[in-house]
C-alpha cells in the first residue's frame, strides 16, 4: 500500500488541522495510508479521537533536541523517528506534506525526501512573512498555496526569483 506522511504541530480545531484531516481522509479513501506526525506536542487534542475512529495513525514525538531524560520511552521514540525520517523516508513514504510554512524549520534538514510538499495555510494579515529564503531553495520541493492571495503576497514579499521550488495552487475555498 502507498503511504504518505503529514506533519503538523497539533490537532486542535483550526484551519491547518482541518487541512490535515481532509488530506488524511482523502488519502485513505484513495487507498493511501496516511501517517500524521505531530511534533513537540504530546497532548490529546480534538482530531485525535476522530483519527482513531478512522484508523489513521497519529504519532506524537520530537525531532529536535531532547531537553531532558525524564521520559526514556519518548526519547527512544524521538531517536527512532529522527533516524527513520533522515535515512528511510524516501523508501517508506511516497510523499511528505508539511502543513504551514511555520513548520518547515522542524523538518527541512531532518526529513530527507524527494517529494516534500509545503502547504501554506496563512496569509500576511496573520503575521509577517519572515521565513528564510532557504525554505524555497530546493527544486524537488513544492510549495502549495490554498488561494491566489497567498501566491501574490509571497511574490510581493520575496520576489519571484527567490523561489527555486515548484509552486502550485490548490484552492480550498470555491469562492476565492
Amino acid at each position: 500500500m502507498r503511504k504518505i506522511l503529514i506533519v503538523n504541530g497539533g490537532l486542535v480545531i483550526g484551519g491547518a488541522e482541518k487541512l490535515v484531516h481532509e488530506l488524511a481522509v482523502f488519502a485513505q479513501q484513495n487507498k493511501i495510508a496516511p501517517t500524521i506526525l505531530i511534533l513537540d506536542n504530546y497532548n490529546q487534542e480534538y482530531y485525535d479521537l476522530i483519527f482513531k475512529q478512522k484508523k489513521i495513525r497519529v504519532v506524537r514525538t520530537r525531532l529536535g533536541v531532547i531537553k531532558n531524560f525524564r521520559a526514556p520511552l519518548k526519547m527512544l521514540r524521538s531517536i527512532y523517528w529522527k533516524l527513520k525520517l533522515k535515512f528511510l523516508a524516501n523508501s517508506i513514504y511516497e510523499s511528505v506534506h508539511v502543513i504551514g510554512l511555520y513548520n518547515i524549520y522542524r523538518v527541512k534538514d531532518t526529513v530527507d525526501h524527494d517529494h516534500r510538499f509545503y502547504w501554506h495555510v496563512t496569509n500576511a494579515a496573520q503575521g509577517t512573512y519572515n521565513f528564510p529564503e532557504t525554505y524555497f531553495d530546493n527544486p524537488d520541493d513544492t510549495l502549495i498555496c490554498i488561494n491566489q492571495y497567498q501566491l501574490n503576497e509571497l511574490d510581493t514579499h520575496y520576489g519571484n526569483a527567490v523561489f527555486k521550488c515548484k509552486r502550485g495552487l490548490f484552492p480550498l475555498f470555491l469562492n476565492d
